[in-house]
């Protein structure tokens, strides 16, 4: 596949990703997050140190019948055993990265990674790697000003998200009250909604508060000091 035959999804957003980034590329590769590190000599110790790690909880599952915990988790993702062609992927990954001369911002986690890139012959070199798979294709798409979000017929001004916060009981009693008694204000997000009528204390990311003054944000800080994660500007769709 040549790099004009890729297919980007548009993802509609008030910035670039990562304030700098047009393109992205998805992907599946075991062990990637062994490449936070971006070393050759890293990616080796890494995988030398899980590898020990699987056999020596390998041992112990056979001895104990039963691993608790995160652990047995863990061994439950890693069936299948670290190999010398798992190891040589990360590097020949790595390699690649390590010479290029275009600008990115490599992301991993677990067994998944993204490069962000404006160069698309980057992009189009991670794509003709074959030992990347389930490869996606994203581009951001700027239409509106940063902290802006657009919504149809809007109600209020200002959308601010919550963090992920461990409330206490207490807090999530203080911050229900609030809510309840702003109720005819403002309007909470769905999630939210979900999570108030739950015996959960836990906050989410996702979560939100659309409303009209920053008095009102003012005082939920008083209530819940450093609830809020961003705040965005309502503005109409065109």
């Amino acid at each position: 596949m040549t790099n004009s035959n890729l297919k980007f999804k548009p993802i509609v957003k008030d910035r670039l990703f990562y304030n700098r980034f047009e393109y992205s590329i998805g992907f599946t590769l075991q062990e990637a997050n062994a490449l936070r590190d971006l070393r050759h000599d890293q990616i080796d110790l890494t995988m030398q140190r899980r590898q020990e790690w699987i056999e020596i909880a390998h041992q112990r599952w056979h001895k104990t019948g039963t691993i608790l915990g995160r652990q047995h988790n863990i061994i439950s993702r890693r069936r299948t055993e670290i190999t010398d062609k798992t190891t040589k992927d990360l590097h020949e990954l790595a390699e690649l990265l390590l010479t290029t001369t275009a600008d990115y911002k490599l992301v991993v986690s677990v067994n998944q990674g993204h490069v962000y890139a404006n160069d698309l012959n980057l992009i189009g070199q991670l794509n003709q790697l074959d030992f990347l798979t389930r490869k996606y294709y994203s581009q951001a798409q700027v239409n509106r000003p940063k902290n802006t979000i657009r919504l149809k017929n809007p109600r209020h001004q200002y959308r601010s998200y919550f963090k992920i916060t461990k409330l206490t009981a207490g807090q999530k009693d203080q911050l229900l009250d609030f809510l309840h008694n702003q109720r005819d204000s403002v309007r909470v997000s769905p999630a939210l909604q979900q999570w108030i009528d739950q015996p959960f204390n836990r906050t989410q990311d996702y979560f939100f508060v659309d409303y009209d003054t920053s008095s009102w944000l003012t005082m939920l800080a008083l209530v819940n000091p450093g609830l809020i994660r961003k705040t965005m500007q309502i503005i109409p769709a065109k």
